[in-house]
């Protein structure tokens, strides 16, 4: 019995291992397995779609939109308009180049090279912006003095950029050149005969940067430019200045000056500023502020074209030297220096020699406690008739030397009047020399 139930047993046992194990039922069926195939295609054509808009059609992804046929027509219209208000305006065209925006905003994109951006206009940043003049073809003209150089940050010359800046260039075409001159603002501090002698030049401009240079001399800058026609500063110029000495010495071209910008209350020197100018006829001088003015020597020196001068409103009290201030201008009739403060002065020697037009001059309210020179004072006004000098401090001068030679229409009371000083000192001058020698 046992038996045949442990066979039994064992008979259930083998038949369950050889029986086929069941199968599972699958995770995805066909139609899922579809739509993932779907899917990854569709997102592969989605990744070309965009390497294709970025790297194949990047030109055209910011395409206007058509427009109606009539709308197409009237924005051609507004184009051709826009660019014909630029050719016509000269805000936006000059300074700007090709990318300059449409002239009814007055806006630049960019400038030219010697132009700044400021405001949506191109304006110039220069200090300098002159015109030179050759005469022939091929010539070789001086710009500026060896000695600025090393203080010029650029030099453009018809639009174009000197790769290293020059105090020469060389011209293959006659005729005039606009040159346009940039300077390193915190070391130039001098422009003492910056342009001396250059006849090439014959205009130039101060910009308004100009005014935020630290100059303190400017001593014979413009001397010596005999084709020298114009000067200008849009704007006033640096106040530090103490030194206008011959700034404009034997500039013969020159037939007027605005001195409208021009800053002197520091300057100390303005003596021959314009001497030699042969064709300055006249001059506006009243606005200069010369309160600390010490030497105006030969402030007109040969100026033979000028007829007139008023200086009644200058205030000169510290002045100290005015020989030879008018001396030479035989062309002048009118002179007015009768309020001026000459309490300082000391030497007035030769200040209207070979003042040949000239017939009056009044000194009379002139103070002259402190001067001692009068030495060839009108020598060679050979027009002059009446001479006002009565007030003049005889006792303190000591140099009155041919005051009146070759002055035949003055009164000779007045002229023994100083002749007796002149003798007194060629006295005096002799005993001195007898006690040298003694």
């Amino acid at each position: 019995m046992n038996d045949n139930m442990k066979e039994e047993s064992e008979l259930k046992t083998s038949k369950l291992t050889v029986m086929p194990i069941e199968n599972k039922k699958p995770k995805y069926n066909s139609s899922d397995i579809l739509i993932i195939v779907f899917v990854i295609i569709l997102l592969i054509i989605f990744i070309f779609a965009i390497i294709y808009i970025i790297f194949v059609n990047r030109e055209r992804r910011f395409q206007k939109i058509d427009l109606h046929p009539n709308e197409n027509k009237n924005n051609d219209e507004n184009n051709n308009n826009a660019q014909t208000s630029q050719q016509n305006n000269n805000e936006c065209d000059i300074g700007s180049n090709e990318k300059c925006l449409t002239c009814d905003k007055k806006e630049c994109a960019s400038c030219n090279p010697g132009y700044k951006l400021d405001q949506g206009k191109c304006v110039l940043n220069y200090t300098l912006k002159a015109i030179y003049k050759t005469e022939t073809k091929n010539e070789i003209i001086s710009i500026i003095n060896d000695d600025y150089i090393i203080y010029i940050n650029e030099i453009i010359i018809d639009n174009i950029k000197l790769d290293k800046p020059s105090s020469k260039h060389f011209f293959s075409e006659e005729g005039e050149h606009i040159i346009l001159i940039s300077f390193n603002k915190d070391e130039l501090i001098s422009m003492k005969m910056m342009f001396y002698d250059i006849s090439n030049l014959i205009s130039i401009k101060f910009t308004s940067d100009f005014s935020k240079l630290n100059i303190i001399n400017m001593k014979g800058l413009f001397s010596n430019c005999k084709n020298l026609i114009n000067v200008e500063f849009e704007t006033p110029m640096p106040s530090s200045i103490k030194d206008f000495s011959y700034m404009f010495d034997n500039c013969k071209s020159l037939s007027k000056i605005n001195l409208n910008n021009f800053i002197t209350k520091n300057a100390l020197d303005i003596s021959y500023m314009f001497s030699q100018c042969s064709s300055l006829t006249s001059i506006e001088i009243n606005s200069l502020d010369i309160n600390n003015v010490t030497e105006m020597t030969g402030l007109f020196y040969e100026c033979t074209s000028l007829t007139s001068v008023d200086l009644s409103k200058l205030n000169t009290k510290k002045v100290q030297n005015m020989l030879y201030m008018f001396a030479g201008c035989t062309s002048l009739e009118n002179v007015n220096i009768n309020s001026l403060d000459t309490n300082n002065l000391i030497d007035i020697s030769y200040m209207f020699k070979d003042c040949t037009k000239l017939t009056s001059v009044d000194l009379s309210m002139l103070n002259t406690q402190n001067i001692t020179n009068i030495n060839g004072l009108f020598k060679g006004c050979n027009s002059l008739t009446d001479v006002n000098i009565k007030n003049f401090d005889v006792q303190k001068i000591k140099n009155a030397n041919k005051i009146f030679e070759g002055c035949d229409k003055i009164e000779q009371s007045l002229i023994q009047k100083y002749t007796k000083i002149e003798e007194k000192e060629e006295n005096k001058s002799k005993d001195k020399e007898i006690k040298e020698k003694k």
